[in-house]
């Protein structure tokens, strides 16, 4: 039987743990993280934690947990569900009534091609019927995912691996599951934070880890013209790291530097062989 962590304690998931009044559920008035343990520690835990708290405080929801307890409670789960070694994490965080944080934490076994290259690139295309606000809080990933969640939907049901989120001035924002990069004649270009993409986990990382390696990093706007004259793209999140985009609509791209950027950076983060 698996189990979640609600608010510190184990449940078994098929059991119901709050009611209709949950503000997560009622106005998606929360937070989540997405994160990956690997052989029992949590890689990028600063900057997962370093971004839930700053999202906490955005959202003036005061926090009644630290990093050491939910890290704790985390492995906790993922040992008492026998996935230590590769899981998927879900941590929630949502309103309660006194303006404290609650939180869920669920974990899954990971499949263990989340730490593989993806030699078949990625096919992706346009999420048409949604566009991502800039407002102060479209970079956190909160419990109103609507628009990501129908581009992952609308991805599926037209074969495409992903698809693009565009920002209300028809900008590439992200995908439904990645933040984005795009290379252009060694140069790297990603939609700066002001376009609504979501501050990734992933995306921070690589861009310090690219800086060190004497890249020039370009966040600003990025157009869907942008986009197809591309020489490689890439996506990134904490789950995958990193997975290469073979064709955006009619546009194909090589990962000659995709790849061995993942070699770099990546690897060493999971000792992959």
């Amino acid at each position: 039987m698996n189990f979640v962590c609600f608010n510190g304690e184990l449940v078994p998931s098929n059991q119901p743990v709050f009611t209709v009044a949950n503000r997560g559920f009622k106005y998606g008035d929360g937070v989540f993280e997405t994160i990956k343990v690997h052989q029992g520690t949590i890689p990028f835990a600063a900057l997962h934690f370093e971004r839930l708290f700053l999202s906490l405080q955005l959202l003036k929801i005061k926090s009644s947990f630290d990093a050491e307890q939910i890290t704790e409670a985390i492995l906790h789960l993922c040992e008492k569900n026998d996935c230590t070694d590769l899981a998927r994490v879900r941590l929630a965080v949502y309103r309660d009534r006194d303006n404290l944080s609650a939180f869920v934490i669920e974990a899954v076994p990971l499949s263990k091609d989340a730490n593989d290259w993806n030699d078949k690139g990625f096919i992706t295309d346009l999420y048409p019927y949604a566009r991502k606000s800039k407002d102060a809080i479209a970079n956190l990933k909160t419990a109103n995912f609507l628009a990501y969640v129908l581009a992952d939907l609308y991805a599926k049901e037209n074969g495409f691996d992903d698809c693009i989120v565009l920002n209300s001035d028809n900008h590439i924002c992200d995908s439904s599951r990645a933040n984005i990069f795009l290379i252009k004649k060694n140069e790297i270009f990603t939609p700066a934070l002001h376009q609504g993409c979501i501050n990734g986990v992933m995306r921070k990382f690589l861009i310090d880890g690219l800086k060190k390696l004497d890249f020039n990093v370009h966040q600003q706007e990025v157009t869907e013209e942008g986009l197809a004259n591309a020489d490689e793209i890439f996506l990134t999140n904490a789950i995958y790291g990193m997975r290469w985009v073979h064709s955006f609509k009619k546009s194909r791209y090589i990962n000659t530097i995709s790849k061995a950027i993942y070699r770099q950076l990546v690897i060493p983060v999971y000792e992959l062989k």
